[in-house]
């Protein structure tokens, strides 16, 4: 096989493999969407229902695993620091990566390779001295996720993002344990905490970077839209401090559509929320401001980009630089 077209086999299959359990999930969508209605509150839903097993060790490449005991399950995360960085030598950024509904923390290495290889010498860091950022990358729940109006991704790893109370939400206070554990080691620049997620992790960023605004600095989503819309259960979207938000999108997306994506922008702008917004083409590259919403938009393209992530250029001049800009005061 001549090598380009290996490379492309290569590609193609490895965006395949998390396209697997979302094809499945739509397919079983009905048989899901047998749970019982949730009763809505101020706060959204009840906790989701969880499934065993809740939990599941991740491999973390070239990183450390992190654990806890939660309510007599095992939370995970996976923390990577840069090659250099050597304890009380300096501090770094640290970028808490939140990962979408039926993966878990180990697409940070295969779907995320992108932000794993930038995290290695990336000038994310205001002090000149330090190159490279921490990646720390916590794991949600299995769990059957709530029936809804939109796409329904089924049985499988999910952020608890319809219950909006962070007093009681189980996977925030996971997320407050291992940013904690990280701070403890001395390593991380407390001044630059971000929170990066994708899909369900993306909607979930939203929500943490606003419960959580005092300590992050600023929040990234890919293929996220409004949280706080999020049914069965929409919520009120809270006052406070507008964390700094950049929001990458793609033009066609089967779970987080143009449209929703359009109105969440719309919804920031209205605020004068300090935000940014890239629009990204078929291939993960910025299609520019101008770039409109997709005419045609079939399942499969859908799925497809919604699970490609940005081409890391994109990563690094329009969420990397954004962050560099907004740390905390």
């Amino acid at each position: 096989m001549p090598k380009h077209r290996h490379v492309c086999a290569t590609t193609f299959l490895r965006l395949l493999v998390p396209l697997i359990p979302l094809a499945f999930a739509a397919a079983a969508g009905a048989a899901d969407s047998a749970v019982e209605p949730p009763t809505c509150s101020a706060t959204g839903t009840p906790p989701m229902q969880t499934v065993a097993p809740v939990t599941k060790r991740p491999v973390c490449t070239d990183g450390r695993v992190l654990s806890f005991d939660q309510n007599a399950v095992t939370r995970y995360a996976c923390f990577n620091l840069p090659a250099h960085a050597v304890a009380g030598a300096s501090q770094w950024p640290m970028i808490v990566y939140l990962h979408g509904s039926m993966t878990n923390p180990d697409s940070l290495y295969r779907d995320g390779g992108a932000l794993f290889e930038l995290s290695r010498d990336y000038p994310l860091s205001t002090h000149a001295d330090s190159k490279g950022f921490i990646l720390l990358a916590p794991e949600g729940r299995r769990a059957q996720a709530w029936a809804s109006d939109g796409p329904h991704t089924g049985t499988g790893f999910h952020w608890d993002e319809w219950q909006r109370d962070p007093t009681t939400n189980l996977d925030v206070q996971a997320i407050d344990h291992f940013i904690d554990q990280a701070v403890a080691t001395g390593l991380v620049d407390t001044k630059q905490i971000y929170v990066f997620g994708w899909s369900n992790g993306a909607d979930m960023a939203v929500l943490y970077g606003a419960w959580r605004a005092e300590r992050i600095a600023a929040v990234g989503q890919y293929a996220g839209t409004d949280p706080w819309q999020r049914t069965p259960c929409p919520v009120a979207m809270p006052s406070g401090r507008q964390v700094p938000l950049t929001l990458l999108r793609n033009m066609c997306d089967a779970l987080a559509t143009c449209g929703e994506t359009s109105s969440w922008s719309n919804t920031l702008q209205q605020q004068n929320w300090p935000f940014r917004r890239v629009n990204l083409s078929w291939n993960g590259k910025d299609a520019g401001p101008g770039a409109q919403c997709a005419q045609t938009c079939g399942k499969a393209h859908g799925l497809y980009e919604h699970v490609r992530w940005p081409q890391k250029d994109v990563l690094a001049t329009e969420m990397l630089e954004f962050f560099k800009a907004n740390p905390l005061p």
